[in-house]
């Protein structure tokens, strides 16, 4: 807190402003400068200081942007700010360290001597978890949680080994940005052995004005899609226990 410029990586939770914490919500109020995400709602961005410059930086799934590139600018705007001595609040939905590059703009600020902080955020699956009574984890139950991002490399899903094998022990997998290729998912899972009954949640909308929860089936998830239209961002539950409690 000695330096000025003092970068602070804020995780602002799946959307709900009551869900900041007080540390995230004391870093927005005293900010000058605040870089918001994509999926930032109104409400969080309206709890910054009413003078701070609020810049759009977000990356959204499939919208066109070179993504190291857009990277690349972020970092350009932390340090540019830094340079003026600003208070910068870089705002990421989510936790800043869950499938957000928090990392990567760690590493910048330390490649450039940037006196930062990391605050942490409700992740997407764990406050879905909460917000609609789904034990990630429940005693005699299952023992472990995998977060998951169904992304495909060269035609594959990767890490798919590992997801059948969590599944296949009972203990749910929490995908995140994971509609658009679940149909892929549940196929390569059925073939790999799961279950076609395992009980799939999609859940929308966490923590915000018409969140909603779907319930499928990996062997019927792929009509279940042709025939709805689940909102994104979503979080897809997968596994054994994944029911409401």
């Amino acid at each position: 807190m000695g330096l000025p410029h003092l970068i602070s990586i804020v995780g602002a939770g799946p959307g709900d402003p009551e869900l900041l914490t007080v540390k995230a919500l004391n870093r927005l109020q005293q900010a000058d400068v605040v870089l918001y995400d994509a999926l930032m709602g109104e409400e969080v961005l309206g709890l910054a200081n009413p003078t701070a410059v609020k810049k759009y930086t977000g990356k959204i799934y499939n919208d066109g942007q070179n993504q190291r590139a857009r990277q690349d600018a972020i970092h350009n705007e932390i340090l540019h700010w830094a340079l003026q001595g600003k208070r910068v609040v870089r705002l990421k939905a989510g936790d800043p360290m869950v499938f957000a590059r928090g990392a990567e703009e760690i590493r910048f600020c330390r490649a450039n001597n940037l006196n930062f902080e990391v605050i942490p955020g409700i992740t997407a699956g764990l406050a879905a978890s909460a917000l609609f009574h789904i034990p990630v984890t429940e005693r005699r139950k299952n023992n472990m949680v995998l977060f998951y991002t169904a992304t495909r490399e060269e035609g594959a899903l990767n890490e798919l080994d590992s997801v059948v094998q969590v599944v296949q022990s009972g203990s749910p997998v929490v995908v995140y940005m994971g509609v658009n290729n679940l149909p892929n998912l549940v196929a390569d899972l059925a073939t790999k052995g799961v279950n076609k009954e395992t009980p799939v949640l999609i859940l929308s909308n966490i923590s915000q004005a018409g969140q909603k929860s779907w319930s499928t089936t990996i062997g019927s998830a792929t009509e279940f899609l042709q025939e709805n239209k689940p909102e994104t961002p979503s979080i897809i539950v997968i596994g054994k226990h994944a029911e409401l409690v």
